[in-house]
């Protein structure tokens, strides 16, 4: 079965999910411990996404020839 990739939106919500989880701290220490392995490589990859994204919005600013700087 091929699993299915997230959006970014849905990493972002996902990890609401999991912070709430966190906080609410009715688990077990391994499971508390999964679920924020997982958190923190949802957060990896929406940050690599975020500055992917913002590398691709300075080209397009870039090849615009706006003297502007983009800055996230």
């Amino acid at each position: 079965m091929s699993k299915k990739t997230r959006t970014f939106e849905e990493k972002l919500e996902r990890i609401g999910e999991i912070v709430s989880q966190l906080e609410r701290g009715n688990m077990g220490l391994q499971e508390s411990i999964a679920l924020f392995k997982e958190g923190s490589a949802l957060t990896k990859e929406c940050k690599r996404y975020l500055e992917k994204t913002e590398l691709e919005i300075q080209k397009v600013i870039d090849e615009s020839g706006s003297t502007e700087k983009f800055t996230a």
